[in-house]
């Protein structure tokens, strides 16, 4: 059973994501927020749990960042018309993250995982951030900070092409 909470709490992500839009719509901006953060702290502990009873699974290696996508581009989208957030920013943000999961699909071809790195780590604690701004209602704050997020964005899309095609001497 404790193998599946993981998988489990990735499933609750996705779901979120439907009761933080219906919140959106509505105008109930804190319940909105209340409802990101579940999300949010459910990738954490869903990532701590995995890894602390050696629970790893496959479905879980795809489902947890698929989770993720769904829940931060979900929102974006939703708040291009409730919060008139630039719609090019969310292009942008749409792009690397399919970018990224076709390089990760590529490499699992070839039996190579690609984990995370510092860059994607600050990427999406800064897209966390900007949407909470955005979702509580801080349009300006939660732009600027969102810009900053799309340039971690760039570049950790960057970063994991240039590790993988480096190391394989694409360039060389």
């Amino acid at each position: 059973m404790v193998k599946q909470i993981p998988n489990l709490l990735s499933v609750f992500r996705v779901l979120d994501l439907v009761i933080v839009i219906i919140f959106l719509e509505y105008s109930m901006n804190l319940w909105a927020f209340i409802f990101f953060c579940l999300g949010i702290l459910s990738d954490i502990l869903d990532g701590y749990i995995a890894r602390k009873n050696k629970s790893v699974t496959r479905l879980g290696s795809i489902l947890d960042p698929l989770a993720d996508k769904v829940l931060v581009i979900g929102v974006l989208i939703a708040l291009i018309r409730i919060m008139d957030v630039p719609y090019w920013m969310v292009i942008v943000i749409v792009f690397r993250e399919f970018a990224v999961t076709g390089l990760r699909i590529v490499a699992a071809t070839e039996n190579i995982v690609i984990s995370a790195n510092i860059w994607g780590k600050l990427k999406t604690a800064s897209q966390f951030i900007a949407l909470s701004f955005l979702i509580l209602g801080y349009r300006q704050i939660g732009v600027y900070v969102l810009l900053l997020a799309v340039i971690m964005t760039v570049v950790s899309g960057y970063a994991y092409y240039h590790k993988y095609f480096k190391d394989r001497d694409v360039f060389a």
